[in-house]
């Protein structure tokens, strides 16, 4: 009786452990402080695969792509961050932020491409938000994402109320 319950005890922790796993390596992958935010704020980031249609990027196609949006109530745009943003052309475009003018909300953000010698001004509105990670595609990274994105939609906080 005794050995039975240990089994059980074993066999909880190790279930309890493996289903953790998945957020043990999203944790890893962006932050503690990023993911316990994105179950209070889960309609402030998004889940993007490059599949190619990103310009200015530098991932593999397919590699999975984190972003912070600008809906997210401490969201501010710094010099050095990768911006996601509409260009010109209406195309979604990934660049770096060189430098920053402006007061307020008419700031505009000079970027400079690696792909071509240029600078580019954007402006607010037609930033989507800032991009916290790229993550290589595997298998473990894709089950881990899937999942994290899954919990963030159905167990985070506020859906509770």
């Amino acid at each position: 009786m005794k050995r039975e319950r240990i089994r059980k005890i074993i066999g909880l922790i190790l279930f309890i452990g493996i289903a953790a796993l998945p957020f043990i390596s999203v944790t890893e992958m962006i932050g503690m402080e990023k993911f316990l935010d994105s179950f209070e704020h889960p309609d402030s980031y998004l889940f993007l695969k490059n599949d190619d249609v990103i310009t200015g990027i530098k991932t593999n196609a397919d590699d999975y792509i984190i972003i912070q949006k600008t809906n997210h109530p401490e969201f501010e745009i710094q010099e050095n961050d990768k911006l996601m943003y509409f260009n010109i052309q209406g195309e979604i475009s990934c660049e770096e932020v060189k430098y920053i003018s402006g007061i307020g909300t008419f700031k505009r953000y000079y970027l400079n491409s690696e792909y071509e010698n240029y600078e580019e001004t954007i402006y607010e509105g037609q930033v989507i938000g800032k991009v916290i990670k790229q993550i290589d595609n595997n298998f473990w990274n894709e089950l881990s994402i899937k999942i994290w994105d899954i919990s963030i939609e159905n167990f985070n906080i506020h859906s509770t109320l």
